[in-house]
């Protein structure tokens, strides 16, 4: 058994307020240590980062002050990132204003079903009013706001397929979302709500829902709360009440899949539960589950035959550049389907395969000829015994005769996926079309 992975927030670390003087770095509202020369952040707070950092970068600047003209400086580096800071932070608000009123604005035309036009027009009398009183700095946030006429469609269109998708969202029985993480360049983790919804009448509509930033952490419940808050507009959740209770310790003997989900079933029956109310699953330490269902490995011959494309991907991809830049060259030479090159076996999904063996289809007589040529040329005897062993193993009619098959089926298996997934696909028509794949 693996041991747990230790996580840097798991241990504790603080900052030492002499590192400011010693190293001028100060911990921002992120938690992070954050260069007050070149602004920089560094991942993880350790003494020995930030003295690396100070010593490559400013120590033949700044080594020369020291004592009460060191802390001077200190101060004043601080004092130029908190206005640094300030401005941004004051502009940002500016920003949002100026958006939030272009469009209140445009909602009251819609409302009064005045000309799109009209925008321009009230933002002239608004900058005008506050003018002529002497209020230049008011004109100055009015002029800010956008109220072209193309820009009150756009914010007039924003608002109806909002409104559209609250009126729906709130009629329809189910409704899905999909979020979206991931940190921008000032180190904030930015969340992404995605909404996929299905009218009455059998319309599907996907929309991004809301945009949120995380200052704070990034756990389950952070995320839950702002996507519950998210929803909330829009009808929530409704007695929706999620509890994770154990259920059950057992030793394990065999660790194959099939015996471990045989265990599982077992305590499930025994505990008077239902599989078929059973909507999700998670193993932790247990990747093996995931070869319970995987028929490749179930023949004996399909096992062989991918082991021999992924072999062929790591003999020239994996191991050596020279070997690559041999069927690279090849590659270049060829006039058909240019730019492309084996691919890496996707040992978890059946329409993933699809690329590599199309790739090592199309690639067939590039790969005979560099492993031919690495036979003819290679000083290494393990080297060419390997290319020997390869390119007899592709020579034989057995996998010439199970490549063309698998392409075909493969083929099929993939544009089959790739359609399920469309956003206009609805529940009988994918019925038809797994019959048919089937078939």
């Amino acid at each position: 058994m693996y041991a747990k992975k230790r996580k840097i927030d798991d241990e504790n670390r603080t900052f030492n307020t002499s590192w400011e003087n010693d190293y001028l770095f100060i911990i921002n509202k992120q938690k992070k240590p954050q260069c007050l020369v070149c602004l920089s952040v560094i991942a993880v707070l350790k003494e020995y980062n930030l003295k690396r950092h100070y010593m490559t970068n400013h120590l033949s600047k700044y080594e020369k002050y020291i004592g009460d003209v060191r802390e001077s400086v200190v101060i004043d580096l601080k004092r130029k990132l908190q206005s640094q800071q300030n401005v941004m932070i004051k502009a940002t608000t500016s920003q949002q204003s100026s958006l939030l009123a272009s469009y209140i604005i445009s909602n009251e035309i819609a409302k009064s079903k005045k000309s799109l036009s009209n925008g321009e027009f009230v933002k002239n009398c608004a900058i005008k009013m506050p003018k002529s009183i002497n209020e230049n700095k008011i004109a100055s946030e009015f002029e800010k706001i956008s109220l072209s006429r193309r820009t009150v469609t756009r914010r007039i269109a924003d608002i109806a397929i909002r409104k559209t998708l609250q009126t729906i969202m709130t009629n329809c029985a189910y409704f899905s979302i999909a979020l979206d993480e991931s940190t921008d360049v000032s180190d904030v983790s930015q969340l992404l709500i995605f909404v996929r919804v299905i009218s009455p009448q059998f319309e599907v509509y996907e929309e991004l829902l809301e945009l949120f930033s995380l200052h704070g952490t990034t756990k389950g419940s952070d995320i839950f709360n702002v996507v519950k808050n998210a929803i909330e507009p829009f009808g929530g959740f409704k007695n929706v009440c999620v509890e994770e209770t154990f259920l059950e310790f057992h030793e394990v003997v065999d660790q194959l899949a099939s015996s471990l989900s045989e265990l599982i079933l077992q305590n499930i029956e025994k505990k008077g539960l239902s599989i078929a109310k059973c909507c999700g699953q998670g193993y932790d330490g247990a990747a093996n589950m995931s070869d319970v269902n995987d028929a490749a490995k179930e023949i004996t011959e399909m096992t062989i035959f991918f082991d021999v494309v992924q072999r062929v991907f790591v003999f020239f991809f994996g191991h050596s550049i020279v070997r690559w830049r041999i069927l690279s060259d090849l590659i270049k030479e060829s006039k058909s389907q240019n730019g492309l090159v084996i691919k890496k076996l996707n040992p978890t999904r059946w329409a993933g395969r699809y690329d590599a063996v199309f790739a090592f289809k199309v690639r067939f007589v590039e790969i005979q000829k560099g492993l031919t040529k690495v036979i003819l040329c290679s000083s290494k005897v393990d080297e060419q015994n390997e290319a020997e062993g390869i390119k007899n193993q592709i020579e034989n009619y057995y996998f010439i005769c199970t490549l063309v098959f698998q392409y075909k089926i493969l083929q099929i298996i993939n544009l089959t996926s790739k359609i399920l997934q469309s956003k206009s696909i609805d529940l009988d028509s994918a019925s038809n079309l797994l019959k048919n794949c089937y078939e």
